[in-house]
């Protein structure tokens, strides 16, 4: 086995505990890179690098209203990668609310870079797991209560509260809420605009000037 299918063997275990509900076609065809504005254009391709895919779906779809995605992009990136939060919390919160509100499309675009960033194989197929406790920290356990509480209630018990303050400052308990609530209605843009998973795009559409 390449260095590199050794590489992709455990992602490509991990994306598929959550498989696509269907081979549906898109509501909103995702547009070319050529078709987008170039902020739109350089964050597909570069998010497409770092997954392993063709320009990335979310960013083509969303790239087709350039005012709204730049609006969109400032505010994300506030959020992940240049939140308070480090990385390895992000991607587990991300991954615990793509695998909540069952979709796919955050799932797999997330699972390569949680690896990427220091989460291993067995904490990202766990954030997939209801038996929270098992093998995560204080702080984890923390981070995985409050996006469970608020995806079922919207609300939080004193106890997680309470777990909160013991281990995240203000700031980074205010930016976790953001980013839970932030990545559900995300789930909810990418289901509704029918949003797919990359599949073979550079030879689909190759590269173009």
């Amino acid at each position: 086995m390449s260095g590199r299918h050794a590489q992709d063997a455990p992602v490509s275990r991990l994306q598929a505990l959550l498989a696509p509900a269907g081979n549906g076609a898109p509501r909103i065809p995702p547009a070319r890179p050529r078709e987008l504005a170039p902020l739109a254009r350089i964050v597909a391709e570069t998010a497409g690098r770092v997954t392993g895919s063709g320009p990335a779906h979310i960013f083509t779809t969303l790239g087709r209203n350039p005012r709204l995605f730049r609006a969109w992009l400032r505010y994300s990136a506030h959020l992940m990668p240049f939140g308070r939060l480090p990385r390895r919390d992000t991607e587990l919160v991300i991954l615990r609310v793509a695998w909540r509100c069952r979709s796919a499309y955050e799932w797999h675009q997330h699972v390569p870079i949680a690896l990427r960033v220091g989460l291993t194989p067995d904490e990202v197929a766990a954030a997939a797991d209801g038996a929270r406790s098992t093998g995560f920290t204080p702080r984890q356990q923390a981070l995985l209560a409050v996006t469970d509480e608020l995806l079922d209630r919207r609300e939080l018990s004193d106890e997680t509260w309470g777990a909160v303050q013991a281990t995240l400052r203000e700031p980074e308990a205010i930016e976790l809420c953001l980013l839970i609530g932030h990545y559900q209605g995300l789930a909810s843009a990418i289901g509704g605009l029918g949003i797919q998973i990359e599949q073979g795009d550079s030879a689909e559409h190759p590269e173009e000037p």
